[in-house]
């Protein structure tokens, strides 16, 4: 069959069957990936706008690498050799691995929750986009394996599940039975079978080709194209040593096939995890990059709510199509993208927050650039004594939920303070009037509310000491945590095929073991310098830390 060759910088010419490149990359519905950026990274690194669709043609060129190494161990099992419909199945998959991403939201991962019902309870939100798929799939071992999966840690993130439906609406002509939509579509999400027989056992191999935990080729291609891209070498990954080194092993524990690595691949997996780690904690995690996550999130969230009567929304499987959806009257979007939200951000909902996003003279400066920088801060001034860290992390966490349940927005200024006095006021009354059944509760809000309002006196106090206006944002961020240490990763099983046994890699690989920090979260803070150039005011962070570690002690204590 006729190949087209595309060029790609990192793995040189990714090859295309002419028909695969005719029916589905040349769409409009695939061509909109063109138009969906694939990190929010830009912000810090300048280069760093590349898009769905050279990550989807990456994933494709790894699959490719992948499936080939799987066929080759497949050939060197008998009791693999009948093995029916290999060659369709690894049809399927490679239209996976190419459509992973084409029912992704615009800016990243930033808007996908709102292709949930975000009106239900969290244990429901997911059951709609379910409900699409399953009626797409039209299989019913699909239904039984998907139905309970609601919950939000059991469920595929709702990009990948609204990319299942958006492809199998988009491409009928491309499945022939409801068995082959359900494989397309638990490679996406990554949803298992569950009664398993021989060819299920190695579908399942093959969707964690795709979906896994730790590696699979969708995660290899962002953290290879990532590094690239913006620059931030950290290690070189062989991903043909790796995928090489794919392998299915029988389990004669419990008669089933897994998917394996050879030892060969041991350092390469280390330097997955290595790559990995770097990038969560220094770019992810990175202040630059949290701040214009909250822009969007803010932006997205404004320009969702002003279409929330329309019939479908503007986050719908609609709107992703070249037919699109009529979100009122002046206002049609097809084949949602970036500069559809742009423009909306722009001209239809440019509130001030939104208006940071393309105005960087206007965003807040954080207090401390890294979670480095804030564990000295903090962590030198408290010592051993876990109970001030605690407090002040739990402290700065109920805050934040605290102001923009009481005031409808995340940012603390006069007016918050002004809040919480209202709130204790009220309190101080009710508790006046109140019988012995809600004394106790009165008491403890009053209490939590004074404790809030003496964090807030505290960081007045310090920003108009250090000359800056009382106008601060609080980002709650998760502490990093090596991927060394996750139990997925240390049940990697690897192949030593001498000895013909499996052993997991957290067994024998002791040298890149890592603790889980005693604390889970921390948090920046964020405040606006003055405009005027000669007055640099800037936050004291070494005041700004003792102060509250001060607070925290005497309240702890």
């Amino acid at each position: 069959m006729a190949k087209k060759n595309l060029k790609d910088p990192i793995y040189g010419y990714i090859k295309i069957d002419e028909t695969i490149m005719y029916d589905v990359v040349d769409t409009p519905t695939f061509q909109r990936l063109r138009n969906i950026v694939q990190t929010s990274y830009a912000p810090l690194y300048s280069a760093a706008v590349h898009n769905r669709f050279i990550h989807s043609l990456g994933v494709y060129h790894l699959g490719k690498i992948a499936y080939k190494a799987v066929c080759k161990s497949i050939k060197q099992q008998t009791e693999l050799k009948s093995l029916r419909n290999l060659d369709r199945y690894g049809e399927i998959f490679l239209l996976a691995c190419l459509l992973h991403d084409v029912g992704h939201a615009p800016f990243s991962h930033t808007g996908e929750n709102y292709f949930l019902n975000l009106q239900e309870e969290e244990e429901k939100r997911y059951s709609d986009l379910h409900n699409m798929l399953i009626e797409e799939v039209k299989d019913s071992q699909f239904k039984s394996d998907v139905k309970n999966k609601n919950e939000r840690f059991e469920s595929a993130k709702p990009h990948e599940i609204m990319s299942a439906i958006v492809a199998l609406k988009k491409f009928p002509d491309l499945f022939h039975n409801p068995k082959e939509r359900s494989f397309f579509a638990r490679c996406i999400t990554g949803y298992c079978y569950s009664d398993l027989n021989r060819n299920q056992d190695i579908w399942n191999c093959l969707i964690r080709l795709l979906n896994a935990d730790v590696i699979d080729v969708d995660k290899l291609d962002y953290l290879i194209r990532d590094a690239y891209i913006t620059g931030f070498d950290t290690v070189q990954i062989d991903y043909a040593r790796l995928l090489g080194a794919i392998c299915l092993w029988k389990d004669d524990a419990d008669d089933s096939w897994k998917l394996v690595f050879h030892k060969s691949a041991l350092s390469v997996i280390q330097n997955v995890v290595f790559a990995h780690d770097a990038e969560r904690h220094w770019i992810q995690n990175h202040p630059v990059v949290q701040y214009e996550g909250y822009i969007l999130k803010h932006a997205i969230g404004q320009v969702n709510c002003y279409f929330s009567k329309a019939e479908h929304g503007l986050f719908s499987y609609e709107t992703l199509t070249e037919e699109g959806n009529q979100l009122d009257e002046h206002t049609h979007i097809s084949l949602l993208a970036d500069d559809d939200l742009v423009y909306l951000m722009k001209n239809v909902c440019a509130d001030e927050t939104t208006k940071e996003y393309f105005n960087r003279q206007k965003r807040r400066h954080p207090v401390w650039k890294s979670e480095a920088e804030y564990r000295s801060l903090f962590y030198r001034r408290v010592g051993e004594n876990s109970d001030v860290m605690n407090y002040i992390e739990k402290e700065i966490n109920d805050l934040s939920q605290y102001i923009l349940n009481i005031t409808g927005k995340d940012t603390i200024d006069d007016s918050t303070i002004d809040a919480c006095k209202r709130e204790i006021s009220k309190a101080e009354d009710e508790l006046k009037s109140s019988g012995k059944k809600n004394k106790k509760e009165v008491t403890n809000h009053l209490k939590m509310v004074k404790g809030h309002l003496m964090v807030l006196q505290c960081m007045k106090d310090i920003t108009e000491k250090s000359g800056v206006d009382f106008d601060l944002l609080i980002l709650n961020a998760d502490q990093f945590n090596s991927g060394f240490m996750k139990e997925e990763f240390a049940q990697l099983p690897i192949l030593f095929p001498n000895r013909s046994h499996v052993d997991m890699f957290g067994k024998i690989v002791n040298t890149m073991s890592a603790e889980k920090t005693e604390k889970d979260k921390f948090f920046y803070l964020f405040y606006r310098r003055k405009e005027d150039k000669d007055l640099k005011g800037m936050i004291d962070a070494e005041s700004l830390a003792t102060e509250l570690a001060n607070l925290a002690n005497n309240k702890s204590g």
